[in-house]
């Protein structure tokens, strides 16, 4: 199988994995056979990109970073939790356009909205089984190489989001040797790091001033009879914090290591946020949501390498980079040079000792079949190759 862009998609090509509504029911189930008509409702519900398969690599595994027996109960349970906080938390609290951050402490903090909150039982919301098995699901390090992202709309980014962060943060944790108890809090607040947006107005959600007062908005709703773990409440309090101490709202500095005993003080971030802030930013850019651009893996990756020390914390990124493949499986691409020069392909595996070097199933040359597919392992041979994009076609 192989990742494409909906403009490159075809009639008569097949599902390579499950496309879902915005309510989390399956739109169009993997195997089904693409038509005009169906293109046009993939169109019309945003989605940007989806995978098909392909031929000579139809046994190419592009799983996700949780399985989907275990993703999709936690999104309808997740997607059910926001529209409640949204329909209720929001009108009670009644924030306006003009709410600086004192008004949303003061509206989140007060006596009704407290009552509301402690009503929609927040830890039975995003915890229980349901967590559990998404838990248990999240790619070991040894399958991480192999994760790819599902596609996904803006009209589930605030929900696949949130999954996507939870599960690369707790990946990170476990890669730095936190313990599960830790794991489990981070997945939690990683979860809801982005709640905030939930509650205040619809008007300012994407504006300048949303950006600045989600943080602040998530900390005061889930420190309000939640039974959410104050930790997990800094995780949405301090995720767009920098290591530097440049970040916002309250310009905290990272730790200088982010093991269990390390000293928290007044000034620095926790350990959990400077790894979901890690998370996050790569899900951004891969996404493209809600900017509307998205950068590719390896295009993140190396935007990311440049804010180490600065945005982002040298040793959680230490974490990222061990787990997150440059060229992910099922990324078209080209070889430019050699013997296989002209003939092009999708990665078909990586290896954690070899994130940038993957190996790559050859079907076309110079986009004529091969009468047999080939693969070429860009570890063990040089074989230079490039991403390839629609504008190379």
């Amino acid at each position: 199988m192989k990742k494409i862009r909906i403009d490159e998609a075809l009639a008569g090509q097949k599902v390579a994995r499950t496309l879902y509504y915005p309510n989390g029911a399956a739109m169009l189930a993997m195997g089904a056979t693409l038509t005009p008509s169906v293109l046009q409702r993939i169109a019309q519900f945003g989605y940007r990109d989806l995978y098909v398969f392909e031929e000579g690599a139809e046994n190419v595994d592009c799983r996700d970073l949780v399985a989907e027996t275990a993703r999709a109960p936690m999104a309808r349970k997740l997607g059910e939790f926001f529209k409640k906080v949204r329909e209720g938390v929001a009108r009670t609290a009644g924030l306006g356009s003009d709410s600086d951050a004192n008004a949303v402490a003061e509206r989140l903090s007060s006596a009704e909205v407290r009552k509301l909150v402690k009503q929609l039982r927040f830890t039975e919301a995003v915890g229980g089984d349901d967590l559990d098995a998404f838990l248990d699901a999240i790619a070991s390090e040894k399958d991480s190489p192999m994760v790819a992202g599902a596609p996904r709309t803006e009209a589930t980014h605030h929900i696949d989001h949130p999954l996507n962060v939870a599960a690369r943060s707790v990946m990170m944790g476990r890669r730095l040797g936190w313990t599960p108890r830790e794991c489990r809090e981070l997945c939690i607040g990683a979860l809801l790091h982005d709640i905030g947006y939930h509650v205040l107005p619809e008007e300012i959600v994407r504006s300048a001033a949303g950006q600045a007062l989600h943080p602040v908005a998530g900390y005061h709703l889930l420190r309000a009879d939640t039974g959410v773990s104050l930790l997990a409440a800094h995780c949405a309090y301090q995720h767009h914090e920098r290591f530097d101490g440049r970040g916002f709202p309250r310009r905290l500095i990272g730790l200088p290591r982010l093991t269990a005993s390390e000293t928290v003080g007044p000034g620095y971030m926790h350990r959990y946020a400077s790894v979901v802030a890690i998370a996050d930013r790569f899900d951004l850019l891969i996404a493209g949501f809600p900017d509307g651009w998205a950068m590719r893996d390896d295009e993140a990756i190396a935007t990311m390498k440049t804010e180490t020390g600065a945005a982002l914390h040298p040793e959680a990124m230490g974490a990222f980079l061990a787990l997150t493949p440059v060229y992910p499986v099922g990324l078209e691409v080209e070889v430019t040079g050699g013997e296989y020069a002209g003939c092009s392909g999708i990665v078909s595996a990586v290896t954690a000792a070899a994130l940038d070097r993957p190996s790559i199933r050859l079907v076309k040359r110079a986009g004529v079949p091969l009468p047999q597919s080939l693969d070429a392992d860009t570890q063990k041979s040089d074989v230079p190759f490039r991403p390839r994009t629609p504008e190379a076609k």
